[in-house]
């Protein structure tokens, strides 16, 4: 029988979100995404089921008092180091009960932002930050309502549907 991790992994491939690989190839940015992820800070609880996920690593937990008031902090991604997989937005969807993360259109990010996303990795390390006055419900310039969640539970069977309810209860 498949673990919820296989289930999401075959998804992923079928749905072809939108080049997924999968979370055991760990690659690099090659190419500037259509799409990148962010994370919206008072939805996260620190479970850190994202992060263990991302092929290219640019999942972390944010600084100390990045979130004043949260003791342990939330995750955000290095929007520059996104490949826009994916698989953090299914992994936060269906492995908790969070839904903590959207990809935002990378036309959108740099608007917002008012930054560049390139084809490939920063030459330089930048922290992630918690944005959530952009990508957080209820942030004074919020855009969370523009960003994509999870594409897959409503295509999935009923099997696998019960597989990541029990993940979910289990874990």
């Amino acid at each position: 029988m498949a673990d919820a991790i296989d289930v999401i992994k075959r998804r992923l491939k079928e749905e072809r979100i939108p080049d997924a690989p999968w979370p055991d190839e760990v690659s690099e940015k090659k190419k500037r995404p259509r799409e990148v992820a962010f994370m919206d800070v008072n939805l996260c609880f620190p479970c850190g089921k994202c992060p263990e996920f991302c092929p290219v690593q640019c999942i972390e937990y944010l600084a100390p008092n990045s979130v004043p008031g949260r003791g342990l902090q939330p995750v955000q991604d290095r929007f520059q180091e996104c490949i826009g997989c994916y698989i953090c937005v299914e992994v936060c969807a269906l492995l908790t009960d969070y839904d903590a993360v959207r990809m935002y259109d990378v036309n959108l990010v740099e608007e917002v932002l008012g930054v560049q996303i390139g084809d490939g990795k920063p030459t330089t390390y930048v922290p992630a930050q918690p944005y959530e006055e952009y990508f957080s419900e209820g942030g004074s310039q919020s855009v969370r309502t523009r960003g994509s969640g999870s594409r897959i539970w409503a295509k999935m069977n009923a099997e696998e549907k019960q597989i990541l309810s029990a993940a979910k209860a289990g874990g």
